[in-house]
């Protein structure tokens, strides 16, 4: 997180797992300037089956406003494909900051897989990071909200 914090400064809110569902995995990450990405892999949707970007800014055009089920954090969804490949982009935007994710499931995988990973990405204010490093590492963490 404090490396996603750190390629990503203007985010006042940061992507992190907060309980993964049965048969899903944490398979990689990919930080750098301006960009912090991790990518789920699933037993039964596939490799990559669930991608998490964190950017700057990000384009909502086509995408539908729902009710979000992170506070602070608007939500917008882009269904891309159900049959014969499940494919939705969905983009949380907060101040600072965007989450996308990429859903994109082998061919057959249920849609229906994606229902559990509502509660597996949780969003951490920068606030609570940028005091956890102060307290832990005796650091700043430059960004939105704490001047270095």
């Amino acid at each position: 997180m404090i490396l996603s914090a750190q390629a990503v400064p203007s985010a006042g809110m940061l992507p992190c797992i907060a309980a993964l569902p049965s048969g899903w995995t944490v398979e990689g990450a990919d930080i750098n300037s301006g960009r912090s990405v991790f990518w789920l892999d699933s037993d039964q949707a596939g490799p990559r089956a669930l991608t998490v970007s964190l950017t700057a800014t990000c384009g909502t055009s086509g995408a539908v406003r729902i009710p979000s089920d992170h506070p602070g954090a608007e939500r917008f969804e882009h269904p891309l494909s159900l049959q014969p490949r499940f494919t939705l982009a969905r983009m949380y935007t907060f101040a600072g900051g965007c989450v996308t994710y990429q859903f994109s499931f082998v061919p057959g995988a249920a849609p229906l897989l994606a229902i559990p990973l509502d509660g597996a990405v949780a969003f951490e204010p920068r606030s609570v990071l940028v005091r956890y490093v102060r307290r832990t590492e005796g650091l700043a963490l430059c960004g939105r909200g704490a001047a270095c």
